[in-house]
């Protein structure tokens, strides 16, 4: 009987989504494990490796540090926006995998130099898009492809929420107060944007991979209504034409969201409709009963670190990959622009180009 070739990891950033991809690591004990983790403060650092680590998981005060640790096989990126690009190429050149959270980067010139760097390294680039995972996008996505509901035409996607804080501790004051959880996402030029880059990524690669095809047309809007932060947007609406001929609608708000019960995508194809959630899907062919399926929820952080273990180990074809990374960011930066200039923007081919 052969033995599973586990993937050892290293944590880079020991903050919120630090400690969510630390638990996904855990949770892949067989497939993967976490033997390292890297922060400003090493005590935080330590606190992972103490609750999520494997035996004997060391805990790093710098990036250089944690690089140089001949155990890390792989880098897991949880850091602010700005530091990814830098990140991923250090980890590449240093001769390790990189698992990165979204967005890719803030810049196509910081795409193409991750895809040249990962590609003279010839290691492994996965991007943190979990919600390729969830079991409902997983089932629309099996019966787009099965041709169940024929040639799709249309497809819209969700990705927004209410935040009270957002309106009673709006960056201004919160960073006046001296809270820190606002800072690098009040300088857009850390963050790249508002909501449309951050929580509206989600929303954007998850448009990308109902549609099956690229975009190469967008229009948008984007508005402020509560954060107050110029250049960072709390809502946008974002209008996709794709090769194939399909619409694609995006919103995203970190102001307000559906209603309870709402589809989180919903797809309109020449046979029929689907919508979904995370936990379930209902499609129905013009002139049918609705088919509802009900989903067990998945763990999407636990699912997109084995995912990307079988990438590395086993080589399988990654659903994350810095194509489909670079293509989400070429359609927000292209929203970001049909917003400003009030315009309709064409889209090259190359997702590099815009």
């Amino acid at each position: 009987m052969t033995t599973e070739r586990v993937l050892r990891a290293g944590i880079v950033g020991a903050g919120w989504m630090g400690k969510t991809h630390a638990e996904a690591w855990r949770a892949n004990q067989g497939r993967g494990e976490l033997v390292a983790v890297a922060d400003m403060s090493e005590a935080r650092a330590q606190e992972l490796c103490d609750q999520f680590g494997a035996d004997g998981a060391r805990a790093h005060s710098s990036l250089e540090a944690l690089l140089a640790d001949d155990r890390v096989e792989a880098v897991d990126i949880c850091l602010p926006h700005h530091l990814h690009a830098p990140t991923i190429l250090a980890a590449a050149r240093a001769g390790k995998h990189v698992l990165c959270e979204k967005p890719l980067c803030l810049t196509l010139e910081e795409a193409k130099a991750i895809r040249d760097g990962v590609g003279e390294a010839g290691v492994t680039y996965m991007s943190a898009h979990n919600n390729l995972f969830a079991a409902g996008l997983v089932e629309a996505r099996r019966v787009l492809e099965a041709g169940t509901l024929g040639r799709v035409q249309y497809v819209r996607s969700t990705e927004a929420g209410h935040n009270a804080n957002y309106k009673t501790r709006r960056p201004p004051v919160a960073l006046a107060a001296g809270e820190s959880s606002w800072d690098w996402r009040a300088d857009p030029g850390k963050s790249g944007g508002g909501c449309v880059l951050d929580t509206g990524w989600h929303g954007a690669y998850r448009l990308l991979a109902l549609a099956g095809s690229r975009p190469v047309e967008v229009a948008a809007m984007v508005s402020d209504y509560y954060i107050g932060v110029p250049g960072a947007e709390d809502t946008g609406a974002v209008l996709v034409r794709f090769e194939n001929g399909a619409t694609g609608y995006l919103f995203t708000s970190w102001a307000f969201g559906d209603p309870p019960g709402s589809f989180q995508f919903q797809v309109g194809a020449e046979n029929g409709v689907l919508g979904g959630t995370a936990t379930k899907v209902v499609y129905q062919l013009f002139g049918e009963q609705p088919v509802e399926r009900e989903l067990e929820r998945r763990n999407t952080f636990a699912a997109e670190v084995e995912h990307f273990a079988d990438v590395v180990t086993r080589d399988v074809s990654g659903l994350a990959t810095w194509e489909h990374a670079a293509r989400t960011l070429q359609l927000i930066l292209g929203a970001y622009r049909a917003a400003e200039e009030k315009r309709t923007i064409t889209l090259p081919e190359d997702p590099l180009s815009l």
